[in-house]
């Protein structure tokens, strides 16, 4: 327990406030209904898995030369159907385009996610006591979401150039809010990027553990482990007297 009142609670977003596999596989699925009548010869040589396969596989070689590039998911993904799209016989500008069609419509799947039970609910209680932000890996966007009415800040490691479990994204928290550390309560599903990222930058630090999944590290501990995020608040309160 803390004798320091806690000013600012950072959720992780992917797999903390959905799922995460339910609505990539939504959004992947409807991409490539889409890539079916803009590029039909691509889709003659791929099935849906295949052409996720081929994609990744150029991620990975990619990340070979250019280690820099692993948190620009965006950019990533655009350059992975272009890739293939050139190589099905699409010259570059059509490959550029489709790619780019391609992408706007899965960021518009991928921001319709089904939330969690009691997550807009525990956001909204939340934001009447403290000040919230979004500190995500992932490239979901606070104010597509609808979510930056909750959330006063959303880093992002595509933007920041870094991601969780590196201090960056949490020392960039601190520094918007000008808090300090042990004001600061980090709420995610992930034990190295949330919880180990939370504790080498000194915040306080939620496991959000739906599955009840055994810890497993030795080295580290959260702050409080969490099953429902109905349970958050009651969490937080227990940080601090």
């Amino acid at each position: 327990m803390s004798s320091t009142q806690i000013e600012l609670i950072c959720f992780d977003l992917d797999d903390t406030l959905w799922s995460t596999r339910q609505v990539m596989f939504d959004a992947e699925k409807s991409v490539y209904t889409l890539l079916q009548d803009l590029s039909p010869v691509l889709t003659d040589s791929y099935e849906l898995e295949s052409l996720f396969k081929a994609r990744m596989e150029f991620w990975k070689r990619t990340l070979q030369n250019e280690p820099e590039m692993r948190h620009q998911i965006g950019t990533m993904r655009r350059r992975s159907l272009s890739h293939l799209l050139r190589q099905s016989g699409y010259s570059d500008e059509k490959s550029n385009d489709i790619s780019e069609k391609a992408f706007e419509h899965f960021m518009e799947m991928r921001h319709q996610p089904i939330y969690f039970d009691d997550a807009i609910e525990t956001l909204e209680s939340l934001a009447q006591d403290y000040q919230l932000a979004a500190i995500s890996n992932g490239n979901a966007c606070s104010t597509r979401l609808g979510l930056d009415k909750y959330f006063a800040l959303h880093i992002s490691a595509e933007e920041l150039g870094v991601g969780k479990p590196e201090p960056e994204p949490f020392n960039a928290a601190l520094a918007h809010f000008d808090l300090k550390p042990e004001q600061c309560v980090h709420i995610g599903d992930n034990p190295t990027d949330d919880i180990l990222g939370a504790r080498q930058s000194g915040f306080h630090c939620i496991w959000f553990n739906p599955k009840n999944t055994p810890w497993e590290e030795a080295q580290f501990q959260p702050s409080i482990e969490v099953h429902q995020l109905k349970d958050i608040p009651t969490a937080v309160s227990k940080l601090w007297p």
